[in-house]
């Protein structure tokens, strides 16, 4: 279906999305191993890394229409440690995967690193064929803490963990024990491969017990490796959400297209006449801000090229972001513009209603202007509920929010997008989060070298070119936000208080001239139920839009950031410090994102 619509003539559609799985690794070392477990390890690895192969591929033939005729992807990634690393990466590479190699510190320091020189052999033929290769900012002096990196950073790029572990709890910092606590505390499926050969394969996932928060040791946490347990993990990784609705979301998505022309332009007119922003060109052209927004990653591409230190397709991500931004912003005008309709209609009717007192003759003419009015907002409101004006703002807004951090995510090499759904049952339950993560793996690993320099100037960069617009964005909001809300606030207290005197003057007038009175009753009706319809209709208004609350989250996730910002400038020679910082700084956007849902989807267009 998503195929169909993007190979339609004349339509520009989204991108298909690639079928990606990334596997990674973490196992002890060669001289952890026990010498009679390594034929054993070898054929036990085979075994997953084809099950894995076959099961993905029934996977994409199950879910054909939601990716692209791209043949699939199969990423590898691994640390290349002399040991089980290595051995599963060669089993990798003759299965068909792309290797791509995470190391703990530059490959010279590292392979001296290496325990034997059938190691560094090893290692160099391995790095030869790697598709990319990531240097970490490690220290041989401080080796514990390099190589909890590099487990960190390969758990942020793979779906499924590998490991060949002896199955204790970790006895120090950065030994497989630690990276499999990890990978279960970011909801990464992990294959446990023990080194005792008569023990059995495991699959450990806290999604197999989605009552409660379970932590990695926990027995509920694990199944016996088969073709069952593992083609439902890989389905419930890989695969859309089950629910019907949610999959016709994602091809709603995939088959729109882009405006040439905005007609609903109510909002923008309500900012020009309450004098909060000037109408402009973009409001009805949204190739304008198209423009605009391709100009501000190519800023951002521009200064990520200067720092030198990684390169990432960033190129691919911005065409899906770009895509989310434009829609969201499309559909977000004319959600608005349809509730700005409704209201000022409906006091539009309600005047002509009375009008009728003060032009008898004019009431044919009047009544079927009423009529026109009632139908207008009959039809506006119906057009906007089946095309989901309202949905698909609120969900392409949150799609492209969390597509535009993972640059910066993927700029750091080891931080990544916090799992999806809730500690206890991380699974997909919304195409949203489903979307992003295909995105996200079907960017691979970043390939180049992070040194201290490098870091600190990728953190200025990502403090300065994300960060900062970001703040500056979220302040821009907050503030156009209480000034709408003030001066609707002002315009409506205005016309009550206009009534209120109205009816003081017709109090006096009956007391002090009633044939005044009598003689100008109908324009008194007029005026004392014609304000208060208009005034009604201005608060109905501010209700909907809840521009007061806009604005109180806007200035909280400013000010986060803003902290955010200052200390990742601050503390900008540690990697794993910058990539706390990041993560927290996507986890703030996507919590103000979740709230704001949360108050925004009770309000579709309606005429109740």
């Amino acid at each position: 279906m998503a195929r169909a619509l993007n190979d339609g003539p004349g339509r520009e559609c989204p991108p298909a999305l690639p079928f990606v799985l990334a596997v990674g690794v973490t196992g002890h070392r060669k001289d952890a191993l026990p010498a009679d477990s390594l034929l054993t390890l070898h054929d036990r690895l085979a075994t997953v890394l084809k099950a894995l192969t076959e099961q993905a591929a029934a996977v994409q033939e199950a879910n054909q229409s939601f990716f692209s005729d791209a043949p699939p992807r199969l990423l590898f990634v691994s640390p290349l440690a002399d040991g089980a690393d290595q051995i599963a990466a060669e089993i990798a590479l003759r299965l068909g995967f792309e290797l791509h190699a995470v190391l703990p510190f530059d490959r010279g320091r590292y392979r001296a690193d290496m325990s034997d020189e059938d190691g560094r052999v090893r290692f160099d033929a391995l790095l030869s064929r790697a598709t990319c290769v990531l240097e970490l900012s490690g220290e041989s002096d401080h080796h514990l803490e390099s190589y909890v990196m590099a487990g960190r950073a390969t758990v942020a790029h793979c779906d499924l963990l590998i490991a060949v572990w002896d199955g204790l709890p970790p006895r120090g910092r950065g030994g497989t024990g630690e990276v499999v606590r990890l990978a279960h505390d970011r909801a990464t499926p992990t294959i446990h491969v023990p080194v005792a050969a008569s023990d059995e394969l495991k699959i450990r996932w806290s999604a197999f017990d989605p009552a409660v928060v379970t932590h990695a040791e926990d027995q509920a946490n694990v199944r016996t490796f088969g073709e069952e347990e593992l083609g439902a993990v890989l389905t419930a990784v890989l695969s859309p959400p089950p629910d019907e609705r949610e999959r016709e979301f994602i091809h709603m998505f995939q088959g729109e297209c882009r405006r040439k022309l905005r007609t609903r332009i109510e909002y923008p007119l309500l900012l020009a006449a309450t004098g909060v922003a000037r109408l402009r060109r973009h409001h009805w052209r949204p190739e304008i801000g198209a423009v605009r927004t391709h100009e501000e990653w190519q800023t951002y591409c521009d200064a990520c090229h200067k720092v030198a230190a990684v390169t990432t397709p960033i190129a691919s991500l911005q065409s899906w972001y770009e895509w989310a931004d434009t829609l969201a912003s499309d559909y977000a005008q004319s959600y608005r513009s349809g509730h700005v309709f409704n209201f000022v209609l409906a006091a539009f009717a309600v005047l002509l209603a009375l009008t009728t007192l003060v032009l008898p003759d004019a009431k044919k003419i009047l009544a079927v202007a009423e009529f026109a009015a009632i139908l207008a907002i009959l039809l506006n409101t119906q057009i906007g509920v089946r095309r989901q004006w309202h949905r698909r703002w609120l969900d392409y807004r949150q799609l492209a929010e969390r597509l535009r951090p993972m640059r910066s995510l993927k700029l750091l090499g080891l931080a990544a997008p916090d799992p999806p759904g809730t500690a206890a049952n991380p699974t997909f339950g919304r195409w949203v989060d489903w979307y992003a993560a295909v995105v996200w793996r079907g960017m691979g690993c970043p390939s180049g070298a992070i040194d201290g320099d490098r870091l600190k100037a990728m953190a200025s960069t990502i403090a300065e070119h994300e960060l900062a617009p970001q703040v500056a964005y979220n302040k821009s909001v907050a503030n156009q936000a209480e000034r709408l809300d003030h001066r609707l606030e002002i315009v409506g207290l205005t016309l009550f208080t206009t009534a209120l005197l109205g009816c003081v003057v017709l109090l006096l007038g009956f007391a002090f001239a009633p044939h005044w009175v009598k003689a100008n009753s109908n324009w008194f009706t007029l005026l004392s139920a014609g304000l208060p319809a208009i005034g009604t209709a201005i608060f109905g208004i501010r209700v909907q839009g809840d521009y007061v609350g806009s604005a109180v989250r806007s200035e909280q996730t400013a000010r986060v950031l803003e902290q955010i910002a200052d200390r990742l400038t601050r503390n900008s020679s540690n990697l794993s410090r910058a990539g706390d910082l990041v993560e927290e700084a996507a986890r703030a956007m996507h919590a103000d994102l979740d709230e704001w849902r949360l108050l925004n989807q009770q309000h579709d267009l309606s005429v109740g």
